[in-house]
């Protein structure tokens, strides 16, 4: 569970890096900047339970992390407008609160530790998505 939690974080930090440049308003900016700094904390919680476990976080391939980041510039080159970042950082919320919640279902963590990192990521992805609404 904690490798998938690096993995999602991984990935949402990707998405918001790949989208940040392209935002115009200061409120939107912001929100990315307070959506990184939240997926930054989870990723470094998670990394620190894998390490006192002997382990390490598993990194994304560059390469799965290029594609995802050049298909943003894609879209965002037809329409970069708040509304479609906004779009877009839905469907990827969207996508990372399935995988977690397929995680859970699977795995039920008997670490409290772990339990708790996996629901705050679910909570920060719905958050995120209720910061991304008023931009739509």
């Amino acid at each position: 569970m904690l490798q998938q939690i690096c993995k999602s974080t991984q990935m949402g930090q990707s998405g918001i890096r790949a989208v940040f440049t392209g935002a115009r308003e200061p409120a939107m900016k912001q929100a990315l900047a307070s959506q990184l700094r939240e997926y930054d904390a989870i990723h470094h919680q998670a990394d620190r339970l894998l390490r006192d476990r002997g382990e390490s976080a598993q990194r994304i391939p560059g390469l799965v992390l290029a594609a995802s980041r050049m298909g943003a510039q894609m879209r965002l080159a037809r329409d970069g407008s708040s509304s479609k970042i906004a779009e877009m950082m839905i469907e990827g919320n969207t996508k990372g609160m399935v995988k977690s919640m397929r995680q859970n279902r699977a795995l039920h963590a008997l670490d409290p530790k772990v339990s708790n990192l996996s629901n705050r990521l679910l909570q920060t992805e719905l958050t995120n998505i209720e910061q991304m609404k008023p931009f739509l």
